[in-house]
């Protein structure tokens, strides 16, 4: 069986005009594995921190909101994409990965889900993700990958981090979100591409050990 390798697709993608081409052609030059993306939410989501920043919207309702224009955002790729296939749920990863080279995950009903999913794969240890800004689809994707027991978690942005590549490093200068050292702790590789870039330049992100 294929390795299982999980990506975030960096919602500042959305507005590259060479997103499909270059999307295909990276995934064309890496190494065979079922491939499970998870799409960021770009600019709608930041039309909710600014509606947050102006109105009384608490954190909780401002988390709930951005984790539903992800499905939305999810939709949009499976359309531009018509070869992947859109889930809304993990389970459903099973019945297409030999069909589809790539499946599109809508996080919602996994997110609302996490609590029971996590105490039934045996990561009961794990607390479900805070409802707040400090987790965005950086986090979701790496405690998805953990949940799945991926081989990787490959982040796909318009940038390199600047080093020290460590995971830590990346969440202080706004890279990843601030809760992505925490939800990546026992992943077996995390990689980041510039997928703007001709060459697809990465660097692997390092987890700091105690």
């Amino acid at each position: 069986m294929l390795p299982l390798r999980v990506i975030k697709l960096g919602g500042s993608l959305l507005d590259f005009r060479q997103l499909v081409s270059s999307l295909r052609a990276w995934l064309a030059s890496q190494t065979p594995a079922q491939n499970l993306m998870l799409v960021g939410g770009g600019r709608l989501a930041d039309a909710i921190r600014e509606a947050f920043a102006l109105h009384p919207l608490t954190e909780e309702a401002a988390h709930w909101l951005c984790i539903r224009l992800l499905g939305v955002t999810a939709e949009l790729a499976a359309n531009i994409l018509p070869e992947a296939s859109l889930l809304k749920h993990p389970n459903e990863f099973a019945a297409v990965q030999k069909a589809s080279p790539l499946a599109i995950l809508d996080p919602e009903h996994y997110l609302r889900e996490e609590e029971v999913l996590l105490r039934q794969s045996g990561l009961s240890q794990l607390a479900p993700l805070p409802h707040s800004w400090d987790v965005t689809s950086d986090s979701i994707a790496a405690r998805l990958a953990r949940f799945l027991r991926a081989g990787e978690l490959v982040l796909l942005k318009s940038s390199l981090p600047n080093p020290p590549f460590t995971a830590e490093h990346a969440a202080e200068v706004g890279f990843v979100d601030r809760f992505f050292p925490q939800a990546a702790v026992s992943l077996v590789r995390i990689r980041c591409v510039n997928l703007r870039s001709p060459s697809f330049e990465e660097c692997d992100l390092l987890l700091n050990t105690p």
